[in-house]
């Protein structure tokens, strides 16, 4: 649980060494975002923006509008899984709310870890997406379904961490237009590249100007 922390902190100290750049972005994300079905789409934009700022020297804008645009059909296909997840499990959660019972209490709390399970899948999904030699949705997939069940601990911190953030952005909502979404991002790339590195799958690669290594073998 405590690499899951380190992972956290590690983004956040990069998140406030590149701030400028994130906030532009996730100006872009959120208006990107409000669509809905162009969401999943933006946040891979965003996301190869975190991946680039660790891997290489200078990131700019324009790296977001490519991550968006050659990611837009698959976006579209992950708002449509989302659409199938989230409406399931949720409806699923409300037609039982009044109801009790150890059956009940079984089925609930395997809803409520599919939706779990199914928010960490897409935040491990494009870091992992992006580190792939060659990248599919379905092998980045499979590959954030194997890294949650290697690392339950760890995923729960992490993605308790993002629960946090959107709540206190929540709360200020300017947080959301500036800089929320470039936080859960960089928090992201962040823990996969933890997880490799642990895995011995790729060698650290500090952000922000410290030492750099050679890419991912993760496949």
């Amino acid at each position: 649980m405590i690499s899951g922390f380190r992972a956290v902190g590690r983004g956040l100290r990069h998140l406030n060494q590149r701030g400028y750049v994130y906030i532009w972005v996730n100006i872009l994300w959120v208006l990107l975002t409000l669509p809905l079905v162009t969401a999943p789409a933006a946040w891979a934009g965003l996301v190869k923006v975190s991946h680039a700022a660790y891997t290489q020297p200078t990131v700019d804008i324009a790296l977001f509008w490519q991550g968006f645009r050659q990611n837009l059909r698959r976006g579209l296909v992950l708002f449509a899984l989302n659409v199938i997840v989230i409406v399931v499990n949720v409806t699923n959660l409300a037609s039982y709310a009044d109801q009790t019972g150890l059956a009940i209490d079984f089925a609930r709390a395997v809803w409520l870890l599919a939706l779990a399970v199914w928010f960490a899948l897409q935040l491990y999904l494009w870091p992992l997406y992006y580190e792939m030699p060659q990248p599919t949705l379905r092998g980045a997939l499979r590959n954030a379904l194997v890294m949650i069940y290697l690392n339950p601990a760890f995923t729960l911190v992490v993605l308790g961490c993002g629960v946090l953030i959107a709540v206190l952005s929540t709360v200020l909502m300017a947080a959301w237009v500036l800089i929320s979404g470039s936080a859960l991002a960089v928090i992201a790339t962040s823990a996969v590249f933890d997880r490799l590195e642990s895995a011995g799958l790729r060698q650290r690669r500090a952000p922000a100007g410290e030492e750099t290594a050679s890419g991912s073998e993760w496949e």
